[in-house]
């Protein structure tokens, strides 16, 4: 057999609940020419069962099973072993449009870029099968031919890897950082830091599930702090090799914001005051080396996260954490 024009990933960790669901809305594609790659993440459920017998009536689908190594470790799975020309993500717990595929390669046929990207839609509902007709005015074009400038704007190009189609040469050179939470970023980063053009289209083609139980909606811990750090680190490092003209811009409106997020996090997503103690006092070590070395500052950030950069290189914890407890 030719090989397919679109390899899709799919990471699957105990989501039993959900993942015919999603499978389903690949396999009603109105664009055929596709693999399917069940990465089974070493889910404790039914999760890779239920998908082992979805593959066994589609050969499109196949599953492949291996010791749960987290999001980017299934999605690397996937990148090696995808035959397609294109390499698209999706999440089990999520879903798309049955004419997801049909417009993102159009797209990409009439405009030729490294990657195109849909609209998405955030949602509470289940898959259904029922999706709203594509607007024709939602099929409108926007072409970047300098999309890592777009994306620090936040020109149309978000963080999430899912909404796009990638061309499959952009993986020769690109993987996703294993072991942390918020590897889109460091992911996202490089990636426009290194294609010459990307095509964007607003139709809503992905539906992203608000599940309670995720990662992104679940307490703040330490290894979330932990994340934060990497995942600056690893902008930076990568930023000051491939494009160093660009640092300045990529502190202030990427690493200088991921501060921001964790010390936000800190205070919001964890309740008990005793672990939002710890939190402080780990965020506190982990920021004075992360501005000594200058991969964060206090350029772009508003006063009140000024002040608590200002108070945690200076020792005040305590005072840090009281005065983000104020917001």
């Amino acid at each position: 057999m030719k090989n397919p024009h679109v390899s899709i990933i799919v990471p699957i960790f105990n989501v039993e609940e959900l993942v015919i669901g999603c499978l389903t809305s690949i396999q009603k594609q109105t664009f055929t020419d596709f693999e399917v790659l069940c990465i089974d993440d070493g889910s404790t459920d039914k999760s890779g069962i239920l998908a082992e017998q979805f593959a066994e009536k589609d050969n499109r689908f196949r599953v492949i099973h291996q010791e749960n190594k987290g999001l980017s470790g299934a999605r690397n799975t996937g990148i090696k072993v995808a035959k397609g020309a294109y390499i698209y993500f999706v999440d089990s717990d999520d879903y798309i449009h049955p004419r997801a595929l049909e417009i993102l390669c159009d797209v990409m046929q009439k405009y030729p870029s490294d990657v195109v990207g849909g609209g998405f839609v955030k949602t509470s509902d289940v898959y259904g099968g029922h999706f709203p007709e594509i607007k024709e005015e939602d099929l409108r074009v926007t072409v970047y031919d300098n999309p890592f400038q777009a994306f620090l704007r936040r020109r149309d190009i978000m963080t999430g890897v899912w909404t796009r189609l990638y061309s499959r040469q952009i993986f020769d050179s690109v993987r996703f950082v294993e072991g942390i939470y918020f590897e889109d970023v460091p992911f996202t980063t490089t990636v426009m830091a290194t294609i010459g053009r990307m095509a964007v289209v607003k139709a809503p083609l992905y539906y992203y599930y608000q599940n309670p139980s995720s990662i992104m909606r679940t307490s703040f811990n330490i290894k979330k702090v932990a994340s934060y750090v990497t995942v600056i680190q690893t902008v930076y490092d990568t930023i000051s090799r491939i494009r160093p003209q660009d640092i300045n811009q990529v502190r202030r409106c990427i690493l200088n914001q991921r501060f921001k997020m964790m010390i936000n996090q800190a205070v919001r997503k964890q309740k008990d005051k005793q672990v939002r103690r710890v939190l402080f006092d780990e965020i506190h070590k982990q920021v004075i080396p992360l501005y000594q070395s200058g991969r964060i500052s206090f350029e772009g950030l508003k006063i009140k996260h000024r002040i608590a950069l200002f108070l945690l290189l200076r020792d005040q914890v305590r005072a840090a954490r009281v005065w983000m407890g104020l917001f």
